[in-house]
Formats: structure tokens, sequence, C-alpha cells
């Protein structure tokens, strides 16, 4: 029984997923007017990532954000997650990715889907830095969403002195689980293909122009696919000996579910037009993953009327309550 219930006209996948990431004026003046602090987290390895931080008096609790492939904390749907937690009484940091809302500058190598270490551990800091001694927890969208199934992973397998302190539940909406059969997918949507393209070519140009001296670009226009750029970027730029052992180090497979013993809530729609969906119902079950397949949805929409309210937040307050 389906409770994500979209008003007809937003009933569409695209629809919803343009909804979800379209960035309006109020998000635009939002984001900009709200109190934060900006704050940078330096890793062991001497990755620096930056986030946005928002401490309300007397939190409930703490919510860390972490964002979609070429997206960032600006991302709509980051956005009007913030507020909407931040209004009910929740202290929330907003985390870049690398390479991701112009931090190019920040680390001379480039952002690729395996950097799980560097992300847990500036969440890690984040959550220790913070004033807020409540429960916490995370939320991650589409490739964020697969970076925060790994977090819980990971801290369901770290000692106590290396585990994220106080997490209480992870969240991950549209997540990758498989990201080469997601990847194919992406690539045989013309829309989808161009965009998410064209934005991780501007996303290396960018880089190229600040580190000249190890990037060069040139050939960029010569990659037509998603697939075929990653390919590229992996045989030059990794230390992956092959695209297939890439993908394999953030593939989500049976094995890494068992793993997993951090209570986690998942939501998928079956009319995601990346993720293909019935990678959600071959997930093992456990007590402590819940699996929510909604036959709509879109791609990290769920958007339930005029005013962009997304159902996700419902299904986090009930975790939150």
């Amino acid at each position: 029984m389906s409770l994500f219930k979209p008003l007809p006209i937003f009933s569409g996948a695209m629809v919803q997923s343009f909804m979800a990431s379209f960035k309006s004026k109020s998000d635009k003046r939002y984001g900009h007017s709200v109190a934060g602090k900006w704050r940078s987290v330096k890793t062991k390895d001497g990755t620096t990532l930056l986030a946005k931080i928002h401490d309300v008096v007397n939190p409930k609790g703490l919510v860390v954000l972490v964002h979609g492939w070429e997206g960032s904390i600006h991302s709509s749907y980051i956005i009007r997650t913030a507020k909407y937690f931040l209004q009910k009484g929740f202290s929330v940091y907003r985390l870049n990715l690398r390479d991701h809302g112009d931090t190019h500058h920040l680390n001379e190598g480039i952002f690729n889907g395996s950097l799980l270490p560097e992300t847990y551990e500036a969440v890690r800091e984040l959550v220790k830095s913070s004033d807020s001694k409540g429960p916490v927890y995370l939320a991650g969208f589409s490739l964020g969403g697969n970076f925060v199934l790994r977090m819980a992973g990971r801290h369901s397998l770290s000692k106590a002195a290396d585990q994220i302190p106080r997490l209480k539940h992870c969240f991950a909406f549209s997540p990758a689980l498989d990201p080469k059969r997601a990847t194919i997918k992406m690539d045989e949507h013309p829309f989808l293909r161009k965009y998410f393209l064209n934005s991780w070519k501007s996303s290396l140009v960018k880089k190229a122009n600040l580190f000249p001296h190890l990037y060069s670009f040139h050939d960029l226009d010569d990659y037509q696919s998603v697939m075929d750029l990653t390919e590229k970027m992996v045989k030059e730029f990794s230390h992956f000996s092959s695209v297939d052992e890439y993908f394999d180090s953030y593939t989500l497979n049976e094995l890494f579910f068992k793993s997993v013993r951090i209570p986690t809530t998942i939501l998928t729609s079956m009319d995601d037009p990346v993720i293909p969906w019935k990678e959600f119902a071959e997930i093992p079950p456990s007590s402590y993953l819940e699996v929510v397949i909604e036959s709509k949805g879109g791609h990290c929409g769920f958007i339930e009327d005029w005013n962009r309210s997304s159902y996700y937040w419902k299904l986090m307050e009930k975790k939150m309550g």
C-alpha cells in the first residue's frame, strides 16, 4: 500500500525528479539568508572538505545532509530539507563532497565515488565539534545516499573511538546501489545523459584551470556518454586497474547490507529514471534496515504538493520522534 500520494499533476517521474532539483527564487533567498557558519574539515590524509553548519539553541538533535553527484549543499532538495528541520528545532549541517559546491580548489585530487574514508572522517569530525549533544541523523540523496549507506556500514564495523558519536539513524533516498547499472541507465536517457555529462565536464574544466600542471582535459568533447568519460578518468587518473574494479569499490551488495548494524531507512521509487528499483527488493531482510519502495517519486523527488513538501521528511520524522 503506497503511502506517497502526489498531486496527479506532479505524478510523472521526470516531473518529480525536476521539481526535486529545481532551484526556485525562494530556495536561493533562503540559502543565502539562513544563519550559518562555514567550517572546513581537514582529514588525516590532508583532504579538506567544506561544510555549512546551522546550529540552533537547545536542538532536538543534529541532521547531517549529503548531496548527490554534481549537486552541492546549495541543491534545492538540500536547502528545502535543511529549512524544514531547522524549523522543527534540529541543528543541520550540510557537507560538500570533494569537488562539489565550488570546492575544486581545496584538493589536488579529483573526486570519485570511492572516496568514503575522507567523507566518513569529515562527518565524524563535524559531529564531534558540534555543541549539540543530542542524537545524530545522517541523510543522503542519490550518490550521497550511497555514501550514507557506506558510512552506516563503516560505523557498524568500527571500534567505539572511530564511530560517529551519537549516531541514531541513517536515511538514504534514491541511493545508487549498483553504480555501474545506474550509469548505464543514465546514459540510456538522453536528457539525463546530457545533463550529467555536461555538469561533469564543467567540473573537470574547473579542476584543470586550477591545477594546470596536473590536468589537461582538451579532449572532453570526444566523450559522448557518462560511461565513456568514466572509463577515461579511471584509466588516466585513478589507482583502479579497470572501470569494473572502480565501480565494485562502491557497489552495495548482499554481504554489505548484512554488515549494517545501525537503524537505516532506504527510500526509492519504481519509476526512478536512474536507479533500477528491483535491486532494492533483493536487499536481505534485517532488523536494522527498512526498505521503502514506492510506485512513484522519480529520482530524489517524492514531492507531495505545490509547496514541494517532501514525503521523505515524514519518514525521517517518524524515526526522529
